[in-house]
């Protein structure tokens, strides 16, 4: 029962020879220098959703270096009840706010699945969801790149 109220989380860090590793979800530990990629355990549901957006929150908020994006790696999450579809709404919105973008990787979605339905994947949108860590590690250095750009840019003129 514990397993589910308090599952295992981690954040996925890559070692010197470029393996995955998960770790302790210590804010600061990133795949990448503004990318932070946060392992859930369970199930999203009401008893374990305040515990789930607390961990990103934290992770965000704490970070002695500014998170860019907060991706859910979300392979052991294969359903979401009402309550945790709510926090992952607010939860977007609050990262929003702060300039962090919401994704996620390897996210259940089946037509009219609970992501759907509650209009979840329609928020965070289509392009910010994964089928592997290395698309997001690639869309996430695409972005990176054009931000770069677009400040340079906006530098000269």
């Amino acid at each position: 029962m514990r397993r589910s109220y308090r599952p295992l989380t981690g954040v996925l860090v890559r070692n010197d020879t470029e393996r995955w590793l998960l770790d302790d979800p210590l804010p600061g530990k990133m795949a990448e220098p503004g990318l932070v990629m946060f392992w859930f355990g369970s199930d999203l549901f009401y008893a374990n959703a305040g515990f789930f957006t607390e961990q990103v929150r934290r992770l965000v908020k704490e970070s002695p270096t500014p998170v860019r994006w907060l991706v859910i790696d979300a392979r052991a999450v294969t359903g979401v009840d009402f309550s945790a579809g709510q926090a992952l709404k607010e939860l977007h919105q609050d990262l929003a706010k702060a300039g962090v973008t919401l994704a996620f990787i390897v996210v259940q979605v089946r037509p009219n699945g609970d992501l759907e339905r509650m209009g979840i994947l329609d928020a965070v949108g289509t392009d910010r969801i994964f089928d592997n860590r290395h698309a997001c590690l690639e869309a996430y250095r695409l972005k990176s790149a054009s931000d770069v750009t677009s400040l340079s840019r906006a530098d000269v003129t």
